[in-house]
Parts: structure tokens; sequence; C-alpha cells
């Protein structure tokens, strides 16, 4: 059996074409502490409505915030009406409800639709973990996540982190398009494997809730070994044929991953980009929103003595 995981193996990888608009709250700078579970996951606390902080998994892959419908029930938040969401399964409708703030240790975003999950859909997910956090609420921030350190940092407004982090300003692409829609609050970076050449550039999400690297199109990875890997969400069956391969390097940029595990749905799933790349790879990494740019394990500028 592969050994991989992915929220959206768990949950569908939502792109929903439309949502309400959130507000970020006016801060400059918060730091929060998080911690790791299966050796990748990101486990934040969030505080909705005041109450809380509850656990939720930080998913840059994932495109909307998801709450346990025990949790919605809990805290009595009103029920919205039903969306319809695109992702790897086709169109899904799903149920939401209404939250007047979310906030992590202060940095918060005001009226927020969350959508319902229930314990069935969650097999996978730490124990105690309520929620899934998406790019719906990341997205009104710049963000560094630091594995190292196990630290968060948000910043919204005019902040320091742009400017005084160094290293290479790697182009992210926050929008992609699928079945002739365009899908919204991607973190979407090109990459290219060495085995394939320059020419052939591979759009990749940058996905905190992965722990491989995942290609969607089965001829981008030849002459690999083929496994059977349960519990993905690709098809009605919860069986998906993937191929595995180790790459000799993949170059983001000017940053490079070497001898790297790539694993192959190959299906084909409808999505907008060709994979998924794990945040995980890297010590740390920082995500400027505004700037529409992210930086690989980025450093402090060195002070003169």
């Amino acid at each position: 059996m592969v050994p991989t995981r992915r929220l959206s193996q768990i949950f569908p990888l939502f792109l929903c074409v439309s949502s309400l608009p959130a507000l970020a709250a006016p801060t400059t700078e918060i730091t929060a502490t998080f911690k790791i579970a299966n050796d990748y996951l990101i486990i934040v606390p969030v505080t909705i409505n005041g109450s809380g902080p509850y656990d939720f998994v930080l998913d840059t892959g994932s495109n909307n915030t998801m709450l346990d419908q025990k949790l919605a029930d809990e805290l009595a938040l009103p029920h919205g009406s039903e969306r319809i969401s695109v992702g790897v399964m086709g169109s899904v409708t799903m149920s939401a409800v209404y939250a007047n703030s979310l906030s992590i240790a202060g940095a918060t975003v005001a009226g927020k639709d969350l959508f319902l999950f229930t314990s069935a859909d969650a097999k996978g997910l730490p124990r105690k973990v309520r929620g899934v956090l998406g790019e719906d609420f990341l997205q009104n921030f710049d963000v560094l996540l630091d594995y190292r350190h196990q630290v968060l940092q948000l910043e919204s407004g005019l902040g320091t982190l742009a400017a005084t982090l160094t290293g290479e300003h790697l182009p992210v692409q926050l929008s992609g398009t699928l079945q002739g829609k365009s899908t919204f609050r991607r973190l979407i970076v090109i990459g290219r494997i060495q085995e394939l050449g320059d020419n052939s550039p591979l759009s990749l999400v940058l996905d905190s809730g992965v722990n491989s690297l995942i290609l969607f199109r089965k001829h981008l990875v030849l002459g690999a070994s083929q496994h059977m890997f349960e519990g993905a969400a690709f098809n009605s069956s919860g069986l998906a044929a993937m191929e595995t391969r180790t790459i000799r390097k993949l170059a983001l940029g000017k940053d490079e991953v070497n001898d790297l595990t790539v694993i192959a749905h190959t299906g084909q799933p409808e999505s907008d980009t060709d994979g998924l790349i794990p945040t995980s790879l890297f010590h740390s990494i920082f995500i400027s929103h505004r700037g529409r740019f992210v930086i690989l394990n980025p450093s402090l500028p060195k002070k003169n003595p």
C-alpha cells in the first residue's frame, strides 16, 4: 500500500466557484504555536464566535474551511443554503453554517461560511480535531509556516515579513480553471521534474494536507511500479490505482528537492492543477497573498556586527 495521506482523500478537494467575502480585522503581526500530528499535519487553535479554542487542521490545499457537524450544533450556528462545490469527485452538494468570526490567537476574519462534515467523513483525521482551516481564511493574511519551531505567523495590512524575509520570490497563482469555471483560493506554483525536461512545467498546489508529491496525470510518471491505494476519494469504490517512482530532482525556481518519491494517480481525476506538493518538504515557507509570491526556506537578513 502506498504510504501517503491526503485530507482531500478524506474530504473531496472542494473548488468552490463562489463564496461570501470575508474581511480580515486590522492586525500587525500575530504569532501562534502549532502541533504536528501524523508527522506532517499542522494542528492550530481556532476560536469560533469567541468560543474555543478548538483543534483544526491547517490545510493550504483546501479552498474552504470545514467544521464538524457536532460542533456546529453545540455552538448553535445558523444554517445557510446548500452549495454546489466542484472537486476531484465532480460536483458535490454541501451544507454550510455561518460564523460571525473565526480567529487564531487574535488574527480574525469576520463573516465566514463553514462547510459541514460528519464523523463518518472524518476517518483518518487526528482525534479531537474539530475542523479544517482552509485558504478562505488564510488568504486574508501573509503567512509564515515554520516547521522547525512549530510557529505560525499571520500578518494583515502593512507587515514586515515580506520586507525582512530573504529568498527567491517564487510567483504563486491564486486561481485556476476547472470544467470551464474559475477556481479560487489556490496556491499554485510551477515546478519541473528533471526526467520530463524543462519544456514540461507542472502546476502544483502548495499543500500542507499532503505528505507526498502527488500527480494527477498518469503520463507524467512512466515506468513506475503500480499499487492500489485504499482510502482515496477519487472514485466511488474507495480504491484508486496509483503509480510510484523516485525522481532525481524537482525544481521550484532556483530551489531543488532531490530524490523525491512521486505518487501518480492513473485515473487522471479532474483537477485544475497537475498535482499537489507538500509544504512539509521545506523547513519553513512564507506565503504572501498580497504580493502573490512564496519564499521556500526563507531566512532573515544577516545583521552587521
